[in-house]
């Protein structure tokens, strides 16, 4: 459930919104460079069955997919575009 489609158009999100049987919401998601600091806030569409950690992971994996930001895996960090592989 974590993939994040690019480019969900206002007729596309208000077609799931309006959807009974769609558990899909929009959720606004902000993640944060660990290294300078600069945030990055979207709207996601997420469900109410997914954890926290599932809707960060929707977020995370379309910005990196689409907005050149790393996440490490292992510490948990994420890194702007001006700071991914430069994780020092």
């Amino acid at each position: 459930m974590s993939d994040q489609p690019t480019g969900l158009t206002p007729e596309i999100v208000n077609a799931i919104i309006r959807d009974p049987s769609s558990p899909l919401y929009p959720s606004q998601i902000t993640v944060f460079c660990d290294h300078c600091g600069t945030e990055k806030t979207a709207d996601y569409m997420v469900s109410e069955d997914m954890t926290r950690a599932q809707r960060l992971g929707v977020a995370r994996k379309h910005l990196v997919n689409n907005e050149g930001w790393e996440h490490d895996a292992d510490t948990g960090d994420d890194f702007c575009p001006e700071h991914a592989s430069t994780t020092a």
